[in-house]
């Protein structure tokens, strides 16, 4: 065995345990960036497809500045969303913060029936908002998507909370804007660093191999199993470790795919949609969004853009001149 390598790194990362199915459609977002200007922090999409432009790179720390250069392009649709409510959150006595209450648009849309059971009766709310208003720190926006908006064929509505920047009272100004439409256009403006969060496809019940990559054990050396580790775990301690190659789900998980370059945002037109529409999409109806790069989920999945947590990346001033793009 003297040819044999005395380590060797182990397969797939412990970073991402446990590795299950995601308990909702609708991406977790665990943290969110901190912004001076009272604006939300994210914006939901549907994604559409892939394709690919020819751009004209102007970056300005690139290589191949000034020249044309392919890009890979992913297309979101953003219809815009409706702020049905508004969530206070304040301090209690141990210095954790907790969710004081809530204000709800008085004409909700309809298909928000969908979700939830809408209150007949219509309380007067005006002593509630001056409560929570001295006792509140700050306040997050409820908003519920528009999907009748977009090419997909679904009229329930997806809820999420999204928090605002700036300080409480900028986040005030939002009390005029409660049972009205937030566009996309008013949070982001290209070119910007995002992030997309969503839950990628689903691939089903996969063995080692295709989950973490391991080597297929030789025919020649094979007892019991090809496609499964040599070993499960030493023999002390007696038991299987968490940290072993096993069988399980492999897919459908809430991943994050940090600083995504928006490259430009588009009105659909007749030059930018094919006339069948989208492969598995349809025709969208609302902005588009171009995404340099992948993103995780397959189409016609949730994907929930984050304002960049920790951008690294140089941006020109304007969005790059787009020579040649293909539509499929």
């Amino acid at each position: 065995m003297g040819h044999r390598k005395l380590s060797a790194p182990r397969h797939g990362s412990l970073g991402y345990r446990p590795r299950k199915r995601a308990s909702s459609i609708i991406p977790r977002v665990r943290s969110w960036p901190k912004l001076e200007k009272a604006v939300p922090l994210g914006f939901p999409a549907y994604k559409v497809g892939m394709t690919h432009a020819i751009i004209r790179d102007n970056f300005p720390t690139s290589p191949t500045y000034g020249k044309e250069v392919f890009m890979a392009i992913t297309l979101l649709e953003a219809p815009p969303v409706v702020l049905v409510a508004l969530r206070f959150y304040g301090i209690d006595q141990f210095g954790s913060e907790i969710a004081l209450g809530e204000i709800w648009a008085k004409n909700p849309p309809k298909e928000l029936s969908r979700v939830l059971t809408l209150p007949k009766k219509k309380k007067d709310e005006t002593l509630i908002v001056e409560s929570l208003k001295n006792n509140a720190k700050r306040i997050s926006l409820i908003v519920a998507t528009q999907p009748v908006k977009s090419g997909i064929r679904k009229k329930k509505p997806e809820i999420l909370e999204i928090p605002l920047g700036g300080s409480l009272n900028e986040q005030l100004r939002y009390l005029e804007k409660l049972g009205k439409e937030i566009s996309v256009k008013e949070v982001f403006s290209p070119p910007e660093t995002l992030d997309a969060i969503a839950v990628t496809k689903g691939k089903g019940y996969e063995g080692p191999v295709a989950r973490f990559g391991i080597k297929i054990i030789p025919k020649k050396k094979a007892k019991k199993t090809k496609r499964g580790p040599g070993a499960d775990s030493p023999s002390t301690p007696g038991a299987v470790m968490s940290s072993a190659p096993r069988a399980g789900q492999m897919g459908y998980h809430n991943r994050v795919d940090l600083n995504k370059i928006l490259v430009r945002i588009e009105e659909p037109t007749e030059k930018l949609i094919p006339k069948a529409g989208f492969k598995h999409y349809g025709v969208p109806k609302s902005t588009l969004l171009f995404i340099s790069g992948s993103v995780p989920g397959p189409v016609k999945r949730l994907i929930l853009l984050r304002k960049a947590i920790r951008s690294y990346k140089a941006l020109p001033k304007e969005t790059p001149l787009m020579e040649y793009l293909a539509i499929r």
